[in-house]
């Protein structure tokens, strides 16, 4: 997606949600020097974006829907249209994107001795599915895994997959595992602060292959 409003010429930036009202306000609703409009890409606007009461931040959405030079995509990772419906009324589209089993299978297939495997779905998985969905499931499998090590499981965790979080967790040594967790956390930081090198594939290939190998 943002290879697309960066082929159309696009200036592209990546905003925290608690920045947004700060980041618009410095911007003035204006293009950029270049004379390019302006996409920012958000994640879990609904956090800020909630209630009934008019604040502050509502008003700074509300602005940027009806601003002509400001595009913003926000990602809402496990939300459902109708969880959304408020913000749906702002949105020019909405999309909702559902798991794939191709995405399941890459859950399984994160385990030490498994790098070819999970390379091969990783590459299969993003030619459909965004990069920011993939990376958020990956990561809360991942920290499910941990949490299964100790016995935990969250209230939503149905017997069966309690069994099947355990067997795979059984499979990695807990300082790595903790190690990859950490490093997903990382990717997160890097690609909100526009501060990484490489994108979001890249850069889990690049971890994989350092902890799946």
């Amino acid at each position: 997606m943002k290879d697309s409003y960066k082929n159309k010429g696009y200036s592209l930036q990546n905003v925290a949600a608690n920045d947004l009202t700060e980041v618009y306000k410095n911007s003035s609703g204006v293009v950029d020097l270049f004379g390019q409009k302006t996409v920012y890409f958000v994640d879990s606007l609904s956090k800020q974006y909630k209630g009934r009461v008019k604040t502050p931040y509502k008003r700074t959405v509300e602005a940027i829907a009806e601003d002509k030079n400001i595009y913003l995509i926000d990602w809402e990772a496990g939300k459902s249209g109708y969880e959304l419906s408020t913000l749906k009324r702002l949105a020019d589209s909405f999309q909702e994107y559902k798991p794939t089993k191709n995405v399941f299978q890459l859950l399984d297939s994160c385990y030490p001795s498994n790098l070819r495997n999970f390379l091969s779905t990783l590459n299969v998985v993003l030619n459909t599915q965004e990069q920011m969905f993939v990376y958020t499931l990956l990561t809360r499998h991942v920290k499910k895994l941990i949490m299964a090590g100790d016995g935990h499981f969250d209230s939503k965790t149905a017997p069966w997959q309690k069994s099947k979080l355990q067997s795979q967790s059984r499979l990695w040594k807990l300082k790595n595992i903790i190690g990859f967790y950490e490093g997903l956390i990382k990717i997160d930081i890097s690609t909100k602060s526009g501060s990484g090198t490489f994108d979001i594939r890249d850069s889990i290939e690049i971890l994989a292959c350092y902890y799946l190998k």
